[in-house]
């Protein structure tokens, strides 16, 4: 028999509202709630939260209400948001020049052992 309870939200889900309410939180500077709230009016926010609440009952009750009502967004900021972004104390957002130079870091170590071979070798075509 399975848990009893509230199902678990997949790791997809809880990695992609961290990383937008970080990413949000350092773009524009503001507290982890101000850009949880910011968020939430993003175009592709309702599909996410679609895929949160896909094993409850009445999901588009549940949707519209986080969608339309302050109130709802600020307890569901307080009873989940706190925590997913607690269990990616690490998670790193870079801006696109820090990208662009990882980039070229990660393009620069594939020219070190076995792997630099790989793209040297050219075969010739048989006839």
């Amino acid at each position: 028999m399975g848990k009893r309870g509230q199902p678990k939200i997949s790791f997809f889900v809880k990695f992609i509202i961290a990383y937008k309410v970080i990413q949000y939180q350092k773009r524009y500077s503001l507290t982890p709630r101000a850009a949880w709230l910011l968020f939430t009016t993003h175009k592709a926010f309702k599909d996410l939260i679609k895929e949160h609440y896909k094993n409850k009952d009445q999901t588009d009750w549940w949707i519209e209400s986080i969608l339309k009502e302050e109130d709802v967004k600020i307890n569901f900021y307080k009873n989940h948001i706190q925590k997913i972004i607690a269990q990616f104390p690490k998670l790193k957002i870079y801006t696109p020049a820090e990208y662009k130079s990882y980039l070229v870091k990660i393009k620069a170590n594939k020219s070190k052992g076995l792997g630099s071979l790989k793209n040297t070798i050219k075969r010739v075509r048989k006839p």
